[in-house]
């Protein structure tokens, strides 16, 4: 089995906003798809507002429904941040989300964080 490949939705030491973020060609929907959001330092009244989005042909982007690891209820809402660590993220693909072939971070709000965001891409023989 082969590990997940992983894509910089914003590097280390990402710091202001990112509204639209870089976008990733994750190449064809086939797998598992993760997003990981790490805030690697929080100022003075530390906040960042974040969520991922998914497109099929790069123009027409949708918010991605995700499921997490403390809730298996499908959502497509802004997360929030206000301290140091980090947060998984699932593409839904089980309650009507769809996986897509390009993917971005759109980050707002930001004041005193410093963050990375990481996209992870699964074949189906990875999973």
């Amino acid at each position: 089995m082969s590990a997940a490949t992983k894509y910089l939705l914003a590097p280390a030491g990402s710091t202001g906003n990112l509204n639209p973020g870089v976008t990733v060609d994750a190449g064809p929907a086939s797998g598992a798809v993760c997003f990981q959001f790490v805030v690697e330092a929080a100022g003075a009244t530390p906040t960042i507002t974040y969520k991922f989005q998914g497109s099929m042909d790069g123009a027409n982007w949708y918010d991605v429904q995700y499921i997490t690891d403390t809730n298996n209820t499908g959502v497509a809402t802004a997360k929030t941040a206000t301290a140091v660590g980090g947060s998984i993220s699932y593409l839904d693909a089980q309650s009507g989300a769809r996986n897509y072939t390009k993917y971005r971070l759109i980050a707002t709000l930001n004041t005193n964080i410093t963050f990375r965001a990481e996209l992870y891409v699964f074949s189906e023989t990875d999973i």
